[in-house]
């Protein structure tokens, strides 16, 4: 359905602009990028700053570490105290360097089940194509069989595919066992493929699975097009930092699209992705101080039997655009930041969550319900173990059971968001945080769940809005509002009756102007309404498909926590009305813990970011 956002004044929220935020200390998990970074950087050998580093956007004289300051209209400062991290930390210039000189390059002509080359560097051994030293190869042709690269650990290689098409019946097409760092350049107008056509079989102790592997740092850009394929296995795979700087890409594959050990990170290019699991995966599960995405910009469309694009740490998004058409789960990670960008969602459960470890939407990890087909006993990790699924899941059995409280908060998890265009449309929680929820800027549309059990907001931890606009329509039962530290106003409305898919949800105010309005996607009988037009002291009129609520904004907050009837219900804060079963969602044995009187659930005193006064 076609949405619109109709606002009557200019917002003036922002004039400080960054590429990126990083998570306050208070999220232990949230800052793992610069500290990911920093390390490797210290570990370097033979690299200096001066070749690496690009300066993408100066920061207005702000130095990496120091509070990032927004002046908005509420006031000042922003809910989630974050920093400034470096983009050049995240791509250097070679990894946006495309250019290249044919005369200086190793020539690499594939011939079926084997090729030719005049270097001593590339190793030929039957349709095994093998580069072994730093240095620059042209590659054209068509090969069955491998092109691998096996050089020493301080080398820089740097392969252009010039129309190379490369099918490997049993292992990676592109295998990079040792480098450094390897530099995939498609060259411009050209055609490639690198393609595993059947199941893996072992070659040596690493686990290879794949279609394109690389056990070291590796990047892809240039102006030509690559097409990944692996049915039984993922697309490309990469044991440290994953790397897409320009270029066009089509990936298909049996498990996750695109999997970075240490980090993904993605500059730019076209990117469409069809997994069996997740789109875009990184994880490390011996280091929780890297398994990190970032997106700095780039057109990306993710078609996922799992998670559109999954972080076990950090997930920040700054720019480019995003479309996840099918997914389980759209975006996850222990710390979701959303800087700038154009996002679209659509989930069979939660459209963003916010979640810890591997996998965040079931077991202990996050302290809610076991994910669908995981353990019943709510243990274990809902997707990952036991045998898959036909959605690539594992165990497809019933929905497990509670693995802690479900109403704690999880102060490793957050979603901030600071600017963009969000829409999501889910059938679980819209945007789900086990933690705390801050919305500084951006436009946030989400079309949520139709049943009783989950809601268009959740977040176990405070939630904030200090400026932007949101409309988050889905079913009252368990409909949130925005907490009462917020700086700027948000009600929460709900209707007796379901509205159609395809009614408006609009926002009026007293003289009848159209704050805020969208036609839904799905069917609804809440709504949350926020944006800088919203006084205290004055009446608006929101309109329900059918339906209309009279509204007098007597605080900053009108309506939250789990609304019910007319008008949303509770004021002032997070609660669970007693023996209330959500539609047929039962609660736990026991009541969650008692709360100190004035603190948000698991989050208490801890209120990144000045907290400017309601405005009258």
């Amino acid at each position: 359905m076609k949405m619109r956002i109709v606002r009557i004044a200019r917002m003036r929220y922002i004039t400080a602009l960054v590429v990126l935020l990083c998570c306050c200390s208070v999220f232990s998990g949230c800052n793992l990028a610069e500290r990911a970074n920093a390390e490797k950087q210290a570990n370097t050998k033979g690299q200096t700053n001066s070749e690496e580093q690009v300066n993408v956007k100066e920061q207005a004289g702000k130095m990496p570490g120091d509070p990032v300051g927004v002046t908005s209209s509420v006031g000042t400062g922003v809910a989630g105290e974050v920093t400034i991290l470096d983009v050049s930390d995240m791509f250097s210039n070679r990894d946006r360097e495309i250019g290249y000189d044919e005369s200086e390059c190793v020539k690499i002509v594939l011939q079926g089940d084997t090729a030719q080359a005049d270097s001593p560097d590339v190793v030929i051994e039957g349709s095994v194509v093998t580069v072994t030293a730093a240095g620059s190869y042209l590659i054209s042709g068509s090969l069955q069989g491998q092109l691998a690269v096996r050089a020493d650990k301080e080398d820089k290689i740097h392969l252009i595919l010039d129309g190379a098409d490369i099918s490997c019946e049993s292992s990676a097409a592109l295998y990079v066992e040792q480098a450094d760092k390897v530099f995939v350049t498609t060259a411009a107008n050209t055609e490639n493929s690198l393609l595993t056509a059947g199941e893996y079989v072992a070659i040596d102790d690493y686990n290879i699975d794949g279609a394109v592997f690389a056990r070291d740092d590796i990047t892809f850009n240039g102006e030509g097009s690559l097409k990944v394929s692996s049915a039984a296995g993922h697309g490309i795979v990469c044991k440290n930092d994953l790397v897409i700087a320009g270029g066009d890409y089509e990936i298909e594959a049996g498990r996750h699209g695109l999997q970075g050990k240490d980090s993904v990170r993605i500059a730019n290019g076209n990117l469409a992705i069809r997994a069996g699991t997740d789109g875009i995966h990184s994880g490390n599960d011996e280091d929780d101080k890297v398994g990190f995405t970032y997106i700095a910009g780039g057109n990306i469309t993710v078609s996922a039997g799992d998670d559109g694009i999954h972080s076990d740490t950090q997930l920040v998004i700054s720019g480019g655009s995003i479309r996840v058409t099918e997914s389980y789960e759209g975006l996850e990670g222990a710390c979701i930041e959303i800087v700038d960008g154009d996002i679209t969602v659509y989930a069979k459960d939660d459209g963003l969550n916010a979640a810890g470890g591997n996998d965040g939407s079931g077991g202990e990890t996050d302290g809610g319900i076991g994910g669908i087909g995981g353990e019943t006993d709510g243990e274990t990790d809902g997707k990952t173990g036991g045998e898959t699924d036909g959605r690539g899941r594992k165990n497809g059995g019933g929905r497990g059971g509670f693995g802690g409280n479900p109403f704690e908060a999880n102060a490793n998890n957050a979603i901030i968001i600071s600017g963009g265009k969000i829409t999501v449309n889910a059938d679980g929680d819209g945007i789900d945080s086990n933690g705390a929820l801050y919305v500084n800027a951006g436009e946030i549309l989400v079309f949520g769940p139709e049943n009783g059990g989950n809601g268009a907001l959740d977040s176990s931890g405070e939630a904030v809005i200090q400026g932007g606009t949101v409309i988050a329509l889905g079913a009252s039962q368990m409909a949130e509002n925005f907490g009462a530290d917020s700086g700027q106003c948000s009600m929460l409305v709900s209707v007796s009756d379901m509205q159609a898919a395809g009614t408006t949800a609009e926002l009026r105010d007293s003289s009848g102007k159209v704050l805020l309005s969208c036609v839904s996607e799905k069917g609804y009988n809440s709504a949350v309404f926020s944006c800088e037009e919203i006084r205290v002291g004055e009446t608006y009129t929101a309109a329900l498909g059918g339906e209309t609520v009279e509204v007098e904004m007597t605080d900053t907050i009108y309506g939250s926590g789990m609304g019910f009837g007319p008008g949303g219900g509770f004021k002032g804060g997070f609660g669970k009305p007693e023996d209330f079963d959500g539609n047929g969602f039962s609660f736990p044995e026991g009541e969650p813990p008692a709360l100190p009187e004035g603190s948000a659930p698991g989050i208490g005193e801890q209120k990144p970011g000045q907290r400017p006064a309601p405005r009258t």
